[in-house]
């Protein structure tokens, strides 16, 4: 019996060990693999409105980017009830507005939702502006890392609607990160890191 137990405590160490190994010789290639995987970036397509997912500016003036292409002729902007900025507390729907007429939008092109506090509420807003709009389809602009979390609660929130969404990131290099090595940067360890806990959270909490 104790030598049983010899043989398959050594062999689950064997096993372990080279497991350890594997993952150590591979790290580069499967550590690039996680980051990638929250990336998700498809061709841009004329759609009914293009929707910035609250968050950054980098988000907002990527979507207007996206609108003086001629990929739609309007543009939702979903937003927190307030950021601060050196401590200092900044009406977001007053920045927004200032944002989109700076660069010559007009006022009748621009939706804004407010309060939005999540990625969920942030899909749940869209959909009531997509419903009382009647839009057929939807362009969404997202940072690089949060759009494979934003593509899961999107489609979880639209599943019941006829309409077609296609998910547009912002370049990594608008924002200044870099998808090469990730794991070596701290502010991209912290973003992917992240990430994989809000999307572990929001399948427990919303099934996406």
């Amino acid at each position: 019996m104790a030598r049983r137990f010899s043989v398959g405590f050594l062999v689950t160490l064997a096993l372990v060990v080279l497991s350890a190994v594997f993952l150590g010789l591979t790290r580069t290639w499967w550590l690039d693999k996680i980051g990638r995987y929250l990336v998700l970036n498809e061709p841009p397509c004329h759609s009914d409105a293009i929707v910035a997912v609250s968050g950054e500016d980098f988000r907002r003036q990527w979507a207007i980017t996206l609108y003086k292409q001629g990929y739609s002729r309007l543009l939702i902007f979903n937003l927190s009830d307030s950021t601060y900025f050196f401590g200092r507390a900044v009406d977001t729907r007053k920045a927004a507005i200032e944002m989109a007429a700076a660069q010559g939008i007009p006022s009748d092109s621009v939706v804004l939702n407010t309060d939005v506090s999540s990625t969920w509420e942030d899909a749940l807003a869209t959909r009531k502006t997509v419903e009382r709009l009647g839009l057929g389809s939807i362009l969404i602009v997202s940072s690089p890392f949060n759009m494979r979390r934003v593509a899961l609660t999107y489609r979880r929130i639209f599943s019941n609607l006829p309409v077609r969404i296609t998910f547009c990131s912002v370049p990594a290099e608008m924002e200044k990160i870099s998808l090469d090595r990730w794991w070596t940067k701290e502010r991209e360890l912290q973003l992917v890191n992240n990430e994989y806990l809000k999307i572990i959270f929001y399948f427990c909490k919303y099934f996406i």
